[in-house]
Parts: structure tokens; C-alpha cells; sequence
């Protein structure tokens, strides 16, 4: 393929030729249109990716114009095209050149005449505030009541601001991991905070000074709220951080903007009533807010923007006992389904360098407990998803040491151990009531020829059993004869493990969630084996000592049974 190189000259000569008076300074061109008899400036920048991508049109005095502008983008920058869906024609692209300067002429008529304010709500998030060097995350649990939040302040490495601002209800644990995650270093302060839901006003213009706070919120049901707020909170020496949710006709959640408020002059003395407010605001009407923008965290609108929709207001509880490469995956895959709000993940064991090539977390987490590095690593995905982890033992818990399995409450309760002494004592408290909740027994086989799963949703009855264990009292479900000849061990004492790809377990394991929560296998009545082929073309090709009635299975298949009847 030839380079194409189109010459900020070669534009600039197809303006003149089309009847515009264009000249070329510091590597921008430089232009006037007459917007109905007002002289706007204008300056076009070819980007780096051009052809490929549209010109740049930027007004060059935004603060001198006589009317404000919709379709904007942050930098006074002219939205004109839809750049995430509209292709650029970079062979016509004389062509394309021209009609760049007639959609501008088109947006700042129309914006001029007011005729296309109204689509301002759609783009005011481009123009809010995203050019300050203060960065607020914030993790709200309800997008529809006024509200008080936790604001901590925390610096980074390079000494800049980070502000996470948290409904109370989202726990410690969530501002621990996700500090981490960010590389937040120090916690320097914690303020509160404000949020204020605007559930009926139309945001027709931006927000610049109080009187502007003033009239978007004055006949919202929030408005007592956020008057409260400045007697009760506002003060000088504070932040002063209101954050604002503006509704979206085109999504359930509310886009997220913040702004401060300056500092305000108060009369002597207390004030007790809301008409006294309403005169201080009157009387600091001019004073300008600082905009900033905000990262929206919460779990409802990382699951809408992700694509797997809102979590229901039934949203489950999850136990997961074993965080090595099964137990992290199940954990990551229940967690990307948005049906679960809360994990307890549960692991005494840490991570290390042999595991990190099949395991959901890397070499930045080798050393941390398998639960604490599991968490982490899901909240960095979802921050406000809750996250209890415990690192004592699991045998504690079998013994009556520890009552964490019994007292915490959970809506469905995962084995990934490997531990046939921890599975087959799982079945008995699941035989003897003790547990009570559904319950999954997950493993895998060497080389993942097959991956299984008991789908526990009744009580353990005899037929359950004659299909689980064997004469001897063990499990007897597999499809390898002998599945320990095919474990493998490093020099010295090293434990022995089971060979398998972090790859073919990210596919059970998403099989098996999918089987679990899309087609409701946790819903069903009765109880099930759920088998999941992997390699079994290579199994047999390696002479693999495979039962007979699993040979002719075809890779990638699943097997389903009704174990309890």
C-alpha cells in the first residue's frame, strides 16, 4: 500500500477553491464564517490518523461569542461527526474536507438561533469537566435519593489528588481494593459529600455559577436536601463537593457530574431555615462553581455499560471455597453475570509463580492470599461489588472450629478444592441438613479432558449418593481411569499437580456459569452431574486411559444428568 500523505497546504488550497478565505499559521488553518452576521473563528487541525479519521474544527474565542454552543467536545472542539460509528471516506476526502466546514457553519447557525440546545443534555459530559487535574471515582449504591457520601481523599505517587466518594453502605473492604488498584498510596482525609438525584429537570445549559445550581435544582424533590447540605456542611476551609446525577432518557442509570462549591458568605450567626438559605444562595449568585468530572464505579452502571444488564434487586450471595485456578475463574465468571452483589471467597494458601500461567491473577499479586488476591482482582472489574474473604483453614470449618460456613448467610455455596476429604464432608452437612443452600462440587480432570460439576439443589438422598461414591465411600465420578498417573511434579519436594491450560479452565468455567445462572441450572429441581468434555480428541490421540462409555465424546461437548432419580 502507498503512503498517504495529505499536505495541511493541499487542505487549506481545497478551502480557497470552494470560497473560503483560509490561511495556514502555527500548523492549523485559520478561518472566519459568518454565523448570521457575527464573525466566528475557527481553526482546522488535520490529526495524526488523517486520512483515516475526520478533520478537526475548533473554535478559536468561544468566550466572545454571543450565543452558546451545542455539540461540543471537550476543548472547544466541534462535535460534527458521529466519530464512533461514522466512517470517514479517506478517498473522497477533498470532499469530505469541505462538507466538515458546512456542518460547522449548519451547528453554529443552528446554535445561534437556539434551535439545537435541546440535544445539549445528550453531550454535556464531553464539556463538564474533564480537563481538571482532580480525579473523583465514585461508588453509589442508589442512583434515586439525595444522600450523604464518604469522601476520602487519597494522593498518589506523583503527589496528585484522587477523591473516591462511597454510599455508606459500600464496605471498607471496596475503598481498600480499589485505593489499591488505582495505586492510591496515601489516605490523607475524609469529608462528606453530597448526591443529588435530578429526576425532572431538562439540563438545557451549563452549569457555571450558584444561580445556575440554583435553577436546576429548585423544583426537584432533592432541593430541601441540598439546602441542608450548605447550612449543615459548607464550610470555607472544606471541599465543598455536591455530586449531581442527571437523568438519561436513554439508559436506567443516571450520568454522574460533580462540581464544588465556593465559598459562601453567611450572615452571623446560625441559620435554622430554608427561606434563609434561599437568600444566601440569592445573594452569591455569581459565584462560580468548579466542574469536575466523575468516574462512575457502581456496580449498576459497570454491569449496564458492560452489557450484561442491572442487577435485580434479588441479587445472590456467592461462598467460594478454594481460590486456586477453578475457584478464581467461578468467581470472576458468577461475578460478570451481574446476578451476584456480594462473594466470600475463602483460601489459606498464597500465590505463587507456578500458578499464575492458568490463574485469574498475575505476578503483581504473587505472595498475597489466593482469597485477598482474587478479590482485588474482580474489584477491579466491579469496585462495588462486596468481597468478604477469609485465609484460616476450610478444615476449621469442617471441625466446628470456625462458623463462618454456617452462619454466614449465602444463596449458593462453591467447592473448588480438588479436596475429595473437604467434598465428601460437604455431602454429609448437605446429607444432614447443616447446609442448606445449593451447593456446587466443582474439579477437573488431567489436561482438562473433562471438567465436572455436582449440582447440589436438594438434600442428599440415596440415589445421590450410589451415584457419587463408589463401595469404599469414594467419589467415583470421572473419566479417566486413573486420573493420578497423569499428575506431574518439579525437582525436589515440590508439590505434585495436575496438567492443565489457564485456557481450556476459563472455558469450563464460563460453561458451567453459563449452564448455572442463563439456562437456571441452579433453579432446577434435583440434582445434577454436569460434565464438560474438553480434550478428548487429543486424550485418545495420546492413548489416554479414558472409561469406554466417554471415547466417542466430542471435544467441547457437555454432558447433563439427573443424579437423584
Amino acid at each position: 500500500m502507498e503512503k498517504i500523505d495529505i499536505t495541511l497546504e493541499e487542505i487549506n488550497q481545497i478551502f480557497q477553491e470552494n470560497g473560503y478565505h483560509s490561511d495556514i499559521t502555527d500548523n492549523k488553518i485559520e478561518l472566519s464564517l459568518d454565523i448570521r452576521e457575527e464573525e466566528v473563528k475557527v481553526e482546522v487541525i488535520i490529526p495524526e490518523d488523517y486520512p483515516f479519521s475526520f478533520l478537526q474544527v475548533y473554535l478559536k474565542e468561544k468566550s466572545s461569542l454571543s450565543f452558546e454552543v451545542a455539540h461540543m467536545i471537550v476543548g472547544n472542539r466541534l462535535c460534527l461527526f458521529e466519530e464512533a460509528s461514522d466512517r470517514h471516506d479517506y478517498k473522497n476526502y477533498s470532499q469530505i474536507a469541505v462538507e466538515t466546514l458546512q456542518r460547522a457553519q449548519i451547528l453554529l447557525e443552528n446554535s445561534k438561533e437556539k434551535g439545537n440546545l435541546s440535544e445539549y443534555p445528550y453531550e454535556f459530559l464531553d464539556l463538564w469537566g474533564n480537563n481538571q487535574p482532580t480525579k473523583i471515582y465514585s461508588m453509589l449504591e442508589d442512583y434515586n435519593s439525595p444522600t450523604l457520601l464518604d469522601a476520602h481523599f487519597f494522593e498518589t505517587k506523583n503527589q496528585d489528588i484522587r477523591m473516591i466518594a462511597k454510599s455508606p453502605q459500600v464496605s471498607v473492604e471496596s475503598i481498600v481494593y480499589l485505593s489499591n488498584n488505582l495505586s492510591l498510596v496515601t489516605k490523607k482525609y475524609c469529608e462528606v459529600a453530597a448526591y443529588l438525584p435530578v429526576k425532572e429537570t431538562t439540563l438545557g445549559k451549563p452549569i457555571e455559577t450558584i444561580q445556575d445550581l440554583y435553577h436546576l435544582l429548585k423544583f426537584e424533590s432533592c432541593f430541601p436536601f441540598f439546602l441542608n447540605f450548605l447550612r449543615t456542611h459548607h464550610s470555607p476551609s472544606k471541599f465543598n463537593l455536591i455530586i449531581l446525577g442527571i437523568k438519561n432518557e436513554e439508559l436506567p442509570v443516571k450520568s454522574l457530574v460533580a462540581l464544588t462549591i465556593p465559598s459562601l458568605v453567611f450572615p452571623k450567626g446560625r441559620v435554622k431555615k430554608e427561606k434563609a438559605m434561599r437568600g444566601i444562595i440569592t445573594f452569591n449568585r455569581g459565584k462560580i462553581v468548579n466542574r469536575l468530572s466523575v468516574e462512575d464505579l457502581s456496580h449498576v452502571r459497570v454491569l449496564t455499560r458492560g452489557g450484561a444488564g442491572i442487577p435485580g434487586s434479588d441479587a445472590k450471595t456467592a461462598y467460594v471455597v478454594g481460590c486456586g485456578s477453578l475457584g478464581s475463574f467461578l468467581s470472576k465468571s458468577l461475578s460478570d453475570t451481574g446476578d451476584f452483589s456480594k462473594l466470600i471467597l475463602h483460601d489459606n494458601q498464597s500465590l505463587k509463580s507456578e500458578n499464575i500461567g492458568r490463574h485469574l491473577c498475575g505476578v503483581d499479586n504473587i505472595g498475597y492470599p489466593k482469597s485477598l488476591a482474587v478479590a482485588s482482582r474482580i474489584n477491579s472489574n466491579y469496585p462495588s461489588i462486596k468481597i468478604d474473604t477469609y485465609a484460616h483453614s476450610f478444615y476449621r470449618e469442617l471441625l466446628g472450629k470456625e462458623e463462618n460456613l454456617t452462619k454466614e448467610e449465602y444463596d449458593v455455596l462453591v467447592i473448588a478444592t480438588g479436596d475429595e476429604n473437604i467434598e465428601e464432608q460437604i455431602i454429609q452437612f448437605l446429607e444432614s441438613g447443616k447446609i442448606k443452600s445449593p451447593t456446587i462440587i466443582a474439579w477437573v480432570e488431567p489436561f482438562l479432558v473433562a471438567g465436572h460439576a455436582l449440582i447440589l439443589n436438594e438434600r442428599i438422598d440415596e440415589k445421590t449418593k450410589d451415584y457419587i461414591f463408589d463401595s469404599t465411600g469414594n467419589i467415583k465420578i470421572g473419566i479417566t481411569s486413573n486420573p493420578n498417573q497423569y499428575s506431574r511434579a518439579e525437582a525436589g519436594c515440590q508439590s505434585r499437580f495436575m496438567p492443565y491450560s489457564g485456557f481450556d479452565m476459563q472455558l469450563f468455567t464460563q460453561n458451567l456459569v453459563d449452564y448455572l445462572i442463563n439456562k437456571k441450572g441452579l433453579e432446577k429441581t434435583g440434582n445434577y452431574h454436569y460434565c464438560w468434555i474438553g480434550k478428548m480428541k487429543e486424550a485418545r490421540h495420546n492413548e489416554m486411559d479414558i472409561l469406554p462409555k466417554w471415547r466417542h465424546q466430542d471435544d467441547r461437548s457437555v454432558s447433563i444428568r439427573r443424579i437423584n432419580e
